[in-house]
């Protein structure tokens, strides 16, 4: 009997293959999860164009890398899991940009004002957000880019307050350092 879900056929044999370069193997395999994984992108990022992107985006990267592919889990959980952490990262590097359009075009409204060591400020305060370690930017961007408070952000990661304030704490520091740094060079 033919297993009905057809995101399940594909097992350890068929990661096997695709390792070893079989391109029919990835073919069948992006033809089977593309629209899925297209589908379940697009609920977080709000556009199904941008949801096409990241999936191709994921499978190149995965056809690229093949050869150190190594799935513990199932292909369905992995493939839906690198989705989901490449939609995260969309997201987080769209609020990033928005704040930054924001922050500049609030400050450009005083033409008089605005000089170009504001302007690379701004650049720097930018970069340094993006350097972090990925759990301490997602908690930044949610409290200070989101408005999101400690208990907030806690409730909808997943992780204890304790774990929130410490993160922040890594973050702020580091945010501190990198400024410095920026303003010494």
């Amino acid at each position: 009997m033919a297993n009905p879900n057809p995101l399940q056929r594909f097992g350890p044999e068929w990661i096997e293959r695709i390792r070893g370069g079989d391109e029919a193997a990835f073919e069948a395999l992006f033809r089977t999860f593309a629209p899925w994984l297209c589908t379940f992108v697009a609920r977080y990022v709000g556009s199904r164009a941008a949801a096409e992107d990241l999936v191709q985006d994921l499978f190149l990267a995965l056809w690229k890398n093949r050869s150190e592919l190594r799935i513990e889990r199932s292909v369905s959980t992995y493939l839906f899991n690198a989705a989901k952490n490449r939609a995260l990262n969309y997201l987080r590097n769209e609020q990033t940009r928005e704040w930054f359009r924001a922050a500049l075009l609030e400050r450009s409204d005083l033409p008089s004002t605005i000089d170009e060591s504001e302007i690379l400020e701004l650049l720097d305060v930018q970069k340094a957000i993006e350097d972090l370690p990925p759990r301490c930017r997602l908690i930044f961007t949610l409290n200070r880019q989101q408005g999101l408070t400690y208990d907030e952000i806690a409730d909808s990661l997943g992780l204890s307050i304790k774990t929130v304030e410490t993160q922040m704490g890594r973050a702020l520091k580091a945010l501190r350092a990198k400024l410095l740094s920026f303003r010494h060079s």
